[in-house]
C-alpha cells in the first residue's frame, strides 16, 4: 500500500529522482567533512571511531561521535513516523511532508550558517556549534534515507554506499549465476541500475560540494536545496498518482 513496486521505481522518471537524491547525499556528506571534519551521511565508521575513542580513554569523544548515528537514527525515525508507521496502520503515508522538512532544515542550516551561528567556515577546531550543524546533517540524511527506502522498500537506499553495494554484488551473482525467469531478470537489471546510478550521482555530489562549498561556503547548501525543493515536487506527484492507483482497485 502506498509504495512503489519494482516495476514502477525502475522506470526513468524515479531513477532520474534516485541519482539527484544519491547527488544531494554526496553533497551533504562532503560539506559536513569540509565545514567541520566529520561525514555525516552513513553511521558506519562511527562505529569504529566511538570504539577506538573509547580504547583510548577519551569517553567525552565517544559521547560526542556517538550523537551522529543517534541523529541519523532519530531523523529515520521521524520519518518512520510519518511514512512506514501509517503504512503499517493502514493509513496513507505522508513521504511529502518528510521532503518537505528536509527543503526546511537545509534552508535553516544555509541561513544560520550565513549569518555565522556556526562559526567560521572550514575551521580546524570543532566546536559545540559545529557538533549542531553536523547533528543536523546528519538527522536530514537519516530523514532522506529512511523516506526512499520506505518508498521502494528497502530496494534503494540515497545516503550511503555501503548497502548500495551489497545488494549491487548480490543481484550481479543472482544474473550471472541463477536461471531468472525473462521478467525477474529484467527487473534486477533495471534495479541494480538505478544503484549504480545513486552510486556515480553520489560520487558527483561530493566533487560538485567540493567546488561549491570552496566558492560560497555556507551557502554552497543552496545547491541541495534545489535537490530538495525538486524531490518535494516529484513526491507531490508520486502522491498524486498513488491516490489515483488505490482510487481505482
Amino acid at each position: 500500500m502506498y509504495r512503489l513496486d519494482r516495476e514502477e521505481f525502475v522506470r526513468p522518471p524515479y531513477m532520474y529522482l534516485w541519482g539527484v537524491m544519491g547527488f544531494q547525499a554526496g553533497f551533504l556528506n562532503a560539506f559536513g567533512f569540509l565545514a567541520c571534519g566529520r561525514y555525516v551521511s552513513h553511521v558506519t565508521g562511527f562505529g569504529t571511531q566511538i570504539g577506538v575513542a573509547m580504547a583510548q580513554n577519551m569517553p567525552l569523544v565517544a559521547i560526542e561521535l556517538l550523537g551522529f548515528p543517534l541523529f541519523f537514527i532519530f531523523g529515520s525515525f521521524v520519518n518512520g513516523y510519518f511514512t512506514a508507521a501509517p503504512i503499517e496502520n493502514h493509513r496513507k503515508p505522508h513521504f511529502n511532508v518528510v521532503t518537505g522538512l528536509l527543503c526546511g532544515l537545509i534552508f535553516l542550516l544555509m541561513v544560520l550558517g550565513g549569518l555565522e551561528v556556526f562559526g567560521h567556515f572550514s575551521k580546524i577546531i570543532v566546536e559545540t556549534p559545529d557538533f549542531i550543524l553536523l547533528f543536523l546533517l546528519s538527522f536530514i540524511c537519516g530523514m532522506q534515507n529512511g523516506c526512499f527506502a520506505v518508498l521502494t522498500k528497502g530496494s534503494i537506499r540515497t545516503t550511503h554506499l555501503t548497502g548500495i553495494s551489497t545488494d549491487i554484488g548480490t543481484d550481479f551473482a543472482r544474473l550471472w549465476l541463477s536461471d531468472l525467469s525473462r521478467v525477474e531478470r529484467f527487473l534486477t537489471q533495471k534495479t541494480n541500475t538505478c544503484r549504480l546510478l545513486t552510486f556515480l550521482a553520489f560520487s558527483v555530489g561530493s566533487v560538485a560540494s567540493v567546488i561549491a562549498s570552496q566558492a560560497w561556503e555556507y551557502m554552497a547548501l543552496i545547491v541541495p536545496l534545489c535537490t530538495s525543493l525538486g524531490a518535494f515536487v516529484a513526491v507531490h506527484f508520486i502522491n498524486l498518482a498513488m491516490d489515483k492507483k488505490f482510487a481505482n482497485k
